[in-house]
């Protein structure tokens, strides 16, 4: 049996192909899969690339699992499962959210609570046989907890600083330094570029606060607060038990993971995945397939692992 689990992201995507036992038999990576971003029909020709480089003329695999940013209402992932299965000529293929990858590299229960804080900041709410999102609407309309956020108000309070409207700050030189322009410069730069300029300011926060910078203590602190209280709702709406999932280079910050644990709510279990979320994919699409166990699991860690 020839398995095959997909992580596709908005920058990159890693497809592995393994047997029923975990054996790993090779891997490929591509460029992005996210369907919103380049495309429905780009995206189902990249997942073909992907199963074309892993299996070659040796026939089609038995099953299919993508976890891809950028499947968001309940129609999506069965349409470009779909679009796949046709496309290569298999019949068993699964679609979700990479919040899906996430999960299943982290734990094997049917019920958590998941955040993904990166760039951006979202919500899952993951309950026997449904997932319900809460967030994640995009940096006009979030109100805080992600890296663009915090990256916002880091050039916030440099830029203030200079006008003297808000405190002294140690973020003022280092803004000035990573950009490598004058403030009034940077504030049109802003508005030129892509969210993800403003994002790349974040680590800056953490750089100041482990200096004893209030500012920055205080701007981690606030955004901490907006993504626990997204977290701690999900977990008190819904049917998740007390686990909280959480990944992306923000969460996983260990000044910002130390706020998080110090925001939710007392009986709340944190996990910060310890595999990559590609082996999540395979984890689940064990599971499509109906090969699943521990065993299966510790063989496709180890393997990867050494490949």
């Amino acid at each position: 049996m020839k398995l095959i689990g997909i992580d596709g992201g908005g920058t990159k995507t890693e497809a592995v192909l393994l047997d029923e036992t975990g054996c790993v038999l090779g891997r490929h990576r591509a460029g992005p899969c996210n369907p919103n971003l380049i495309g429905f029909e780009a995206s189902v020709a990249l997942v073909k690339e992907c199963v074309d480089a892993l299996v070659g003329n040796t026939g089609a695999p038995d099953g299919i699992y993508i976890g891809t940013a950028g499947i968001f209402t309940k129609d999506d992932g069965p349409r470009f499962a779909a679009a796949v299965a046709g496309t290569c000529g298999v019949e068993r293929v699964k679609c979700e959210n990479d919040v899906m990858n996430v999960i299943a590299s982290a734990t094997a229960e049917d019920r958590c609570v998941a955040g993904v804080c990166g760039t951006g900041m979202i919500v899952y709410a993951k309950e026997p046989g449904r997932v319900t999102r809460l967030g994640g609407w995009g940096y006009l309309l979030g109100d805080g907890g992600s890296g663009y956020a915090i990256g916002r108000d880091v050039i916030r309070a440099a830029v203030g600083e200079s006008e003297g409207t808000s405190a002294a700050t140690a973020l003022t030189p280092l803004v000035e330094r990573k950009a490598g322009m004058a403030l009034e410069r940077l504030v049109l730069e802003v508005y030129r570029r892509e969210p993800a300029f403003v994002a790349s300011f974040a680590p800056l926060a953490f750089e100041a606060d482990a200096a004893g910078d209030a500012v920055a203590n205080g701007i981690i602190a606030r955004n901490a607060r907006v993504f626990a209280g997204m977290l701690n709702h999900a977990a008190s709406a819904f049917d998740c038990g007390n686990t909280v999932v959480v990944s992306g280079g923000i969460a996983t910050n260990v000044r910002f993971g130390e706020r998080l644990k110090r925001e939710l709510k007392d009986g709340l279990r944190l996990v910060v995945p310890t595999h990559p979320q590609v082996l999540g994919a395979c984890f689940n699409c064990a599971r499509l397939c109906g090969v699943d166990s521990p065993t299966f699991r510790e063989r496709l860690v180890t393997e990867y692992g050494t490949c």
